[in-house]
């Protein structure tokens, strides 16, 4: 038998957005039973003069985002090095973090992911999604439940 996706991980998504001069930030999610999650953070049509000035995952003890701090970094030389920042079309950052990284001692138990471009010269456009995988406890529909014509699951039997 093989492993659905679906029943051991849970995805959120950032609509593509805008982010000149602005950011752009998934909801507070809760790691609780994941062993792992992976932000991939992809530059759409984005002007040439702007950078991706900033790309982490953030920690916070709740879904509120009480106490958030940075779970990875980005600065020179930090985990995204913003001496080497992304700057065009197609351009996408990978960040990947285990459970055991977060402040577990001080309850910091959910994470998202964020992005932000200082400069504001055209368009800048980035879509995100952050996945949390590794679930401790595989069950069906682990991303919600189904409901017609909102969150369908599709199984062609494999």
């Amino acid at each position: 038998m093989g492993m659905r996706l679906s029943e051991h991980a849970s995805f959120t998504l950032v609509e593509t957005a805008d982010i000149g001069g602005t950011n752009a930030t998934s909801g507070y999610v809760s790691m609780e039973g994941y062993d792992r999650a992976m932000s991939y953070n992809e530059l759409g049509t984005w002007d040439s003069n702007d950078d991706l000035d900033e790309c982490r995952i953030e920690q916070a003890s709740d879904s509120s985002g009480t106490g958030v701090k940075d779970l990875t970094t980005d600065a020179s030389g930090g985990n995204y090095d913003t001496d080497n920042p992304v700057d065009a079309d197609g351009d996408f950052v990978i960040i990947e973090v285990r459970a055991e990284d977060l402040d577990v001692d001080n309850a910091f138990n959910h994470i998202r992911t964020y992005t932000a471009a200082a400069g504001n010269t055209g368009t800048d456009n980035v879509t995100t999604f952050l996945t949390r995988y590794g679930y401790a406890y595989p069950q069906k529909e682990l991303n919600g439940a189904a409901a017609t014509g909102s969150q369908v699951y599709v199984d062609t039997g494999t």
